[in-house]
Protein backbone atom coordinates (compact mmCIF):
# COMPACT_ATOMS: atom_id res chain seq x y z
CA UNK A 1 0.00 0.00 0.00
CA UNK A 2 1.29 3.46 -0.87
CA UNK A 3 2.15 5.49 2.45
CA UNK A 4 0.75 8.91 2.65
CA UNK A 5 3.08 10.98 1.67
CA UNK A 6 3.63 9.22 -1.85
CA UNK A 7 0.25 9.92 -2.19
CA UNK A 8 0.60 13.65 -1.43
CA UNK A 9 3.52 13.89 -3.74
CA UNK A 10 1.87 12.38 -6.66
CA UNK A 11 -1.13 14.82 -6.05
CA UNK A 12 0.99 17.70 -5.69
CA UNK A 13 3.00 16.23 -9.19
CA UNK A 14 -0.16 16.35 -11.26
CA UNK A 15 -1.25 19.61 -10.18
CA UNK A 16 1.88 21.26 -11.30
CA UNK A 17 1.56 19.57 -14.36
CA UNK A 18 -1.71 20.00 -15.02
CA UNK A 19 -1.05 24.02 -14.18
CA UNK A 20 1.98 24.54 -16.45
CA UNK A 21 -1.02 24.66 -19.75
CA UNK A 22 -2.81 27.23 -17.97
CA UNK A 23 0.02 29.14 -16.85
CA UNK A 24 1.38 29.08 -20.51
CA UNK A 25 -1.67 31.16 -21.54
CA UNK A 26 0.24 34.17 -19.31
CA UNK A 27 3.71 33.85 -19.37
CA UNK A 28 5.33 34.82 -22.18
CA UNK A 29 9.67 34.56 -21.49
CA UNK A 30 11.96 35.47 -24.26
CA UNK A 31 13.26 33.03 -26.85
CA UNK A 32 15.21 30.86 -25.41
CA UNK A 33 18.91 31.04 -27.55
CA UNK A 34 20.07 27.58 -27.79
CA UNK A 35 18.43 24.06 -28.27
CA UNK A 36 19.21 21.26 -26.13
CA UNK A 37 21.09 19.37 -29.23
CA UNK A 38 23.28 22.90 -29.33
CA UNK A 39 24.16 22.95 -25.68
CA UNK A 40 25.40 19.43 -25.56
CA UNK A 41 28.43 20.83 -27.40
CA UNK A 42 28.99 23.63 -24.97
CA UNK A 43 32.58 23.98 -23.84
CA UNK A 44 32.87 20.93 -20.79
CA UNK A 45 31.69 22.56 -17.38
CA UNK A 46 29.80 25.18 -18.59
CA UNK A 47 26.10 25.64 -17.42
CA UNK A 48 24.98 25.29 -21.39
CA UNK A 49 26.59 21.74 -21.14
CA UNK A 50 25.68 20.91 -17.48
CA UNK A 51 22.38 21.68 -18.17
CA UNK A 52 22.05 19.59 -21.42
CA UNK A 53 23.49 16.54 -19.00
CA UNK A 54 21.12 17.27 -16.26
CA UNK A 55 17.91 16.90 -18.51
CA UNK A 56 19.38 14.33 -20.87
CA UNK A 57 20.56 12.03 -17.84
CA UNK A 58 16.94 12.52 -16.71
CA UNK A 59 15.65 12.00 -20.49
CA UNK A 60 13.95 15.21 -20.62
CA UNK A 61 13.90 18.61 -22.67
CA UNK A 62 13.28 21.79 -22.26
CA UNK A 63 9.60 22.43 -21.28
CA UNK A 64 8.80 25.60 -23.62
CA UNK A 65 8.75 29.01 -21.71
CA UNK A 66 10.47 27.28 -18.39
CA UNK A 67 14.05 26.73 -19.97
CA UNK A 68 15.93 29.21 -17.67
CA UNK A 69 13.63 27.48 -14.63
CA UNK A 70 15.19 24.78 -16.00
CA UNK A 71 18.67 26.26 -15.91
CA UNK A 72 18.06 27.09 -12.28
CA UNK A 73 17.39 23.63 -11.17
CA UNK A 74 21.03 22.60 -12.74
CA UNK A 75 22.94 25.90 -11.43
CA UNK A 76 21.06 25.07 -7.72
CA UNK A 77 21.47 21.60 -8.43
CA UNK A 78 17.75 20.56 -7.39
CA UNK A 79 16.17 17.46 -8.83
CA UNK A 80 13.22 17.67 -11.14
CA UNK A 81 11.27 15.49 -8.51
CA UNK A 82 8.09 17.14 -6.68
CA UNK A 83 10.63 17.37 -3.75
CA UNK A 84 12.96 18.63 -5.88
CA UNK A 85 10.70 21.83 -7.24
CA UNK A 86 9.19 23.00 -3.65
CA UNK A 87 13.13 23.00 -2.42
CA UNK A 88 13.55 24.96 -5.79
CA UNK A 89 10.64 27.17 -4.62
CA UNK A 90 11.84 27.74 -1.25
CA UNK A 91 15.42 28.73 -2.67
CA UNK A 92 13.88 31.34 -5.13
CA UNK A 93 11.07 33.06 -2.48
CA UNK A 94 13.85 33.13 0.07
CA UNK A 95 15.89 35.05 -2.89
CA UNK A 96 13.11 37.03 -3.20
CA UNK A 97 13.01 35.85 -6.60
CA UNK A 98 9.79 33.45 -6.47
CA UNK A 99 7.37 34.01 -9.14
CA UNK A 100 3.14 34.35 -8.70
CA UNK A 101 3.22 30.62 -9.42
CA UNK A 102 5.81 29.23 -7.76
CA UNK A 103 5.03 30.68 -4.51
CA UNK A 104 1.83 29.18 -4.83
CA UNK A 105 3.21 25.76 -5.37
CA UNK A 106 5.32 26.31 -2.40
CA UNK A 107 2.36 27.59 -0.18
CA UNK A 108 0.68 24.41 -1.59
CA UNK A 109 3.15 22.20 -0.73
CA UNK A 110 3.87 23.63 2.87
CA UNK A 111 0.20 22.84 3.18
CA UNK A 112 0.22 19.28 1.67
CA UNK A 113 3.64 17.98 2.93
CA UNK A 114 4.59 19.45 6.65
CA UNK A 115 7.06 16.52 6.95
CA UNK A 116 9.20 18.62 4.46
CA UNK A 117 9.19 22.01 6.58
CA UNK A 118 12.41 21.55 7.83
CA UNK A 119 14.51 21.37 4.52
CA UNK A 120 12.02 24.17 2.91
CA UNK A 121 13.28 26.06 5.65
CA UNK A 122 16.84 25.57 4.95
CA UNK A 123 16.28 25.92 1.13
CA UNK A 124 14.36 29.16 2.14
CA UNK A 125 17.67 30.48 3.90
CA UNK A 126 19.88 29.59 1.62
CA UNK A 127 18.52 31.56 -1.45
CA UNK A 128 18.17 34.39 1.73
CA UNK A 129 22.14 34.23 1.77
CA UNK A 130 22.58 34.25 -1.87
CA UNK A 131 23.29 36.67 -4.64
CA UNK A 132 19.88 38.19 -5.81
CA UNK A 133 19.34 35.25 -8.84
CA UNK A 134 16.33 37.78 -10.80
CA UNK A 135 18.75 40.03 -11.66
CA UNK A 136 21.29 37.60 -13.75
CA UNK A 137 21.10 37.16 -17.17
CA UNK A 138 20.89 33.25 -17.48
CA UNK A 139 21.30 32.93 -21.28
CA UNK A 140 24.08 35.32 -20.95
CA UNK A 141 26.00 32.80 -18.60
CA UNK A 142 25.28 29.54 -20.45
CA UNK A 143 29.22 29.38 -21.50
CA UNK A 144 30.41 30.23 -18.33
CA UNK A 145 31.78 27.34 -15.93
CA UNK A 146 28.87 25.99 -13.19
CA UNK A 147 31.55 25.93 -10.87
CA UNK A 148 32.47 29.96 -10.89
CA UNK A 149 28.62 30.59 -11.30
CA UNK A 150 28.24 28.66 -8.23
CA UNK A 151 30.59 30.39 -6.43
CA UNK A 152 29.16 33.90 -7.46
CA UNK A 153 25.65 32.76 -6.44
CA UNK A 154 27.03 31.14 -2.67
CA UNK A 155 30.19 32.23 -2.07
CA UNK A 156 29.68 30.15 1.27
CA UNK A 157 27.74 27.51 -0.06
CA UNK A 158 28.58 23.76 -0.85
CA UNK A 159 26.22 21.80 -2.49
CA UNK A 160 22.08 20.75 -1.73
Amino acid sequence: MKSSKTIRLRLLARMIGASVPFLNLFRKTPPWPHPLEELKRFPPRSLGAEIAAFLGGRGLDFLPQYETHDAIHTLLGYTTSTTGELRLQAFMWGNQSASFAGRVLLLMGLMMLPELWPQLKQDYQRGRQAQHLASWDIPRLLKEDIGLLRKRLEPEFSSP
